[in-house]
């Protein structure tokens, strides 16, 4: 358990500068450990007895640079892999429109009551929705439009609310969601010979992001170990602005931990944010709408890997265009079944994602975890 080695990397070293005003400058250090239990606290702090990561109170001077007017003001360490960090320190003066120390403003607790103790201050969280795209593979049919030949090209058309053939696919007056934000009549996108688009569609649609900002002065690096997990139970978020926020299985990713040293009236502790990234619509599970261009040369995949047949046409010819298969290996018989998809879990999925979504109890989690 001990720091290896500590060194400067060119890129990453920047400077930003207010003319007349204050500069700002931010120094990203990799650092080496040689046990991959070391975490975020060791990093920080990090000296391998030539070079180390700057502390608190510290005066911007590195390489032939020196600023003494510019202050280490956050570190955040980010790990590569199990033994290497990036830890990210910036460093500027004490921004003119904040309290200096010694007189910044009280935090609200829990309770809503003013503290000047940074650790009981309450969880400051933050909801936003963020644009994500996607192929468009399943929506709710509502019908066709037909237009007549040489007709008003500004015509808008007759619509028609008829399948490709009778109830195939089922069509829907409205694309129905359930009460967690999910598409319950949706079929797969197709043409009207049920052959998928190739490439399919695309569609854009917003995601849910949640960041939760903590004061704490002891934590467990066991957090890292929960980046990209996704819940395998139904969650519900508690407290501040996210309170009563639902989250059914396989739809919310724990998405990052950001860590940095803070100070404040004379106390130094780490400031942690959280990041959650709800997709009610879809969920983090990928289903993937099964076609081809071959189909298997046995009608069963028990016994291993399949041969393959291409797919022809009636003149014996290849086909162009993916067709629906069954997720046997088979062509699919779209007289009895609309589509097949084959679902991946492609996340670590977890049953205790509860434990870090509960804001009013998230500082002894993360303290004990």
């Amino acid at each position: 358990m001990s720091v290896v080695s500590v060194n400067i990397l060119h890129n990453g070293w920047s400077a930003s500068e207010d003319v007349g005003k204050k500069t700002t400058f931010t120094v990203v250090y990799l650092v080496e450990v040689d046990d991959k239990n070391d975490g975020a606290m060791t990093v920080m702090v990090a000296d391998d007895g030539s070079t180390r990561i700057p502390r608190s109170g510290d005066y911007y001077e590195v390489g032939n640079d020196r600023d003494p007017f510019a202050y280490v003001k956050s570190k955040s360490p980010t790990p590569i892999d199990d033994k290497h960090w990036h830890v990210s320190v910036t460093f500027g003066p004490p921004d003119s429109s904040q309290p200096q120390e010694g007189s910044q403003k009280s935090g609200l607790d829990n309770n809503g009551m003013p503290t000047d103790d940074p650790q009981k201050e309450a969880a400051d969280v933050t909801i936003q929705t963020v644009n994500a795209t996607r192929a468009a593979e399943r929506g709710a049919y509502i019908g066709k439009v037909e237009l007549p030949h040489g007709g008003n090209p500004l015509d808008p058309g007759v619509f028609n609310a008829e399948g490709f053939r009778p109830g195939k696919p089922p069509v829907s007056l409205l694309a129905k969601g359930d009460r967690l934000g999910r598409i319950k009549n949706g079929a797969a996108v197709t043409n009207s010979v049920f052959t998928p688009f190739d490439p399919p569609p695309e569609i854009s649609y917003n995601q849910i992001r949640i960041t939760c900002g903590i004061n704490v002065k002891f934590w467990s690096n066991k957090i890292f170990r929960m980046v990209n997990t996704v819940n395998a139970r139904p969650i519900n978020f508690v407290g501040s602005v996210a309170n009563g926020i639902r989250c059914a299985p396989f739809t919310c990713r724990f998405i990052g931990v950001n860590a940095a040293e803070r100070v404040k009236n004379g106390e130094t502790f780490s400031r942690f944010e959280l990041e959650f990234l709800i997709d009610p619509l879809f969920g983090w599970r990928q289903d993937i709408l099964d076609r081809g261009y071959c189909e298997s040369a046995n009608k069963t995949v028990s016994q291993g890997a399949p041969e393959k047949n291409n797919i022809v046409d009636k003149q014996g010819q290849q086909i162009a265009e993916p067709v629906l298969l069954d997720g046997r290996g088979n062509m699919l018989d779209t007289k009895t079944q609309a589509a097949t998809y084959l679902r991946y879990a492609l996340y670590p999925e977890i049953n205790n994602m509860g434990r870090i979504t509960n804001f009013i109890n998230i500082k002894n989690v993360i303290r004990n975890l």
